[in-house]
This record gives structure tokens, sequence and C-alpha cells, in this order.
């Protein structure tokens, strides 16, 4: 992303937990930019613009995360939760404690369909890619189905998580069952 367009994404993200998303408009975020209107919709084209490159910017972190920490991590149930933790509780923690937080993390596939849907497809590859040495050719499951079932378990829990605990015992709850289900399947 370039300087420009970071600023302008840094901007709006600290006023969307500010006032809330739907209460941003696009004259509040060139003000807080200090640029005009027309130099805004010069690098984006609407708020959801921007929301979704905030949301594809963290994808890039989590990638970035993804590639320097999995590979430290040891058994099945670590890299699980290595990749939970820089996939879903870094994130949540970074805008839970506000309830626009909590909106934006509800309501992201109403604001960025296109970059969320990216941003779980990319969790979801990384989850498989995980499972798949784990599970054996004779498994009831494959490791892209225990890795869509955890997506999409995801998606739910970040959308009705109201505090970082509870999302965090949730996703260990998850974790705990994807791996008994992977050890039920070679034994």
């Amino acid at each position: 992303m370039e300087p420009k367009e970071t600023r302008i994404v840094d901007a709006a993200f600290d006023l969307f937990i500010r006032h809330g998303y739907p209460k941003v408009s696009m004259s509040d975020i060139a003000a807080a930019c200090d640029m005009s209107r027309p130099t805004l919709y010069a690098s984006f084209a609407n708020k959801e613009a921007i929301f979704a490159a905030l949301v594809l910017r963290q994808r890039a972190r989590s990638d970035a995360a993804t590639a320097q920490r999995l590979p430290l991590a040891g058994d099945i149930a670590a890299q699980l939760a290595c990749l939970f933790e820089i996939w879903v509780i870094e994130p949540a923690a970074s805008v839970i404690h506000s309830p626009n937080g909590i909106d934006m993390m509800a309501n992201c596939g109403s604001y960025a369909p296109r970059a969320l849907a990216d941003i779980y497809d990319s969790l979801e590859a990384h989850l498989a890619a995980v499972l798949a040495p784990a599970i054996g050719p004779g498994g009831t499951m494959s490791a892209r189905e225990i890795a869509y079932i955890l997506r999409v378990a995801t998606t739910g829990i970040k959308a009705s998580a109201d505090s970082l605990p509870t999302l965090q015992q949730v996703v260990a709850g998850m974790i705990t069952m994807a791996v008994a289900t992977v050890g039920a399947q070679r034994s």
C-alpha cells in the first residue's frame, strides 16, 4: 500500500473505532487525513473500498505472521493454536475493546464482503495445509472439509464474541475438537 493510502486506511480505522463504521463519511475521513475529498476519492472510490483495504491489509499481516511463526509451532494442536492466534485472536483483540469494533467484526461481511471472503479463504487454506499431513487416506473427513468447518465456525464466533476471554475459550474448544477429529480418523 502506498504511504497516502496507508494514512487514509489508518485514519479511517481510528474513525470507525471511535464513531462506528455507519456514522463515518468520506468527508470525515478526508478531514482526518487533512486532504480534500477529490484527493481522497483519487485513492478510494468509497468508504467500502477503504474498509476492504483495511481487511486486506490485515490478511497480508496475517499471511506474513503465519510464514514467520507457524514453522516454529510443534504438533498439530500448537500449529492450529498458532493459526487461530494470528488470524482470529490478535485481530479481534485490536478491536474488541470497543462497541464499534465489535460491530465491525460482526458486520464485516456487509461492509467488505469480497475482502472478508478473501481473508477467510486464506485462513481455510492455511488450516487445510496444517491438517492434511495428520489425516490418513482413509479418513471420513478430508483436511479441506475440517478446515472449512473451522472457518465457518470462526465466522460465527467472531460475529458473536463480546469479550476476548470468551473468544479465546471458544477457539480453544474448536482446536480441541479438530485435534480429536483428526486423532479419531487415524485410529
